[in-house]
């Protein structure tokens, strides 16, 4: 009962303590908690700065990936939805957007975010590779799962060669290289459909 009583008070100072921090404490607080993989308390941090300042689209970004990291892709994909109608020229969004929507296994609208990403990014000197890397391998899931148009073969083989010409020492070249080089010699020379690589 003592025990009981004890963690009740405990868990309401916490509670204060929380609600009482301003907004760049909390901030900071939820991006030590994702560091640590602590999400829920992540999300608990960031919907309380959030009380705080509703309109902050970076806090609301940083929730939808907390949420995301908790596997509650639906719920994070709205929250990212709402970022973009009010912040679409953040890249941090796109970026975010994009891997919610690779996890929830929906490579073509991942594509679509990973591009704007690169679009707003180039022009402020921020890494690509990442981004060039994942445009290729969502093109690749669909490549090998239903196929792909003659475009967007060329369209995957120029992200992936992007990824050596941005960073010639990634560990994953040698695996593009190899990959390009059995998809140009397996493709159909005169590809006029959709073609399937077989395993």
């Amino acid at each position: 009962m003592k025990a009981t009583l004890l963690f009740a008070i405990s868990a309401i100072c916490c509670i204060i303590n929380v609600k009482a921090q301003d907004v760049p404490n909390l901030v900071a607080l939820g991006n030590q908690a994702v560091n640590n993989g602590a999400y829920r308390d992540a999300e608990t941090y960031y919907r309380t700065a959030l009380s705080k300042e509703p309109q902050n689209w970076s806090i609301h970004t940083m929730l939808g990936f907390a949420i995301h990291k908790q596997k509650r892709f639906r719920e994070a994909d709205s929250i990212y939805r709402m970022v973009l109608q009010n912040d679409s020229l953040s890249s941090k969004i796109h970026w975010y957007k994009g891997m919610n929507h690779v996890a929830m296994r929906q490579d073509s609208l991942g594509i679509v975010h990973y591009k704007r990403f690169i679009q707003l990014e180039k022009n402020r000197g921020g890494s690509l590779v990442q981004a060039y890397r994942t445009i290729g391998q969502c093109y690749e899931r669909m490549l090998k799962q239903n196929g792909l148009y003659s475009w967007q073969i060329d369209d995957m083989i120029y992200h992936y060669e992007q990824v050596e010409l941005a960073d010639p020492s990634f560990p994953d070249v040698p695996l593009i290289r190899n990959f390009i080089e059995i998809v140009r010699s397996r493709r159909p020379a005169q590809q006029s459909a959709k073609w399937k690589m077989e395993p």
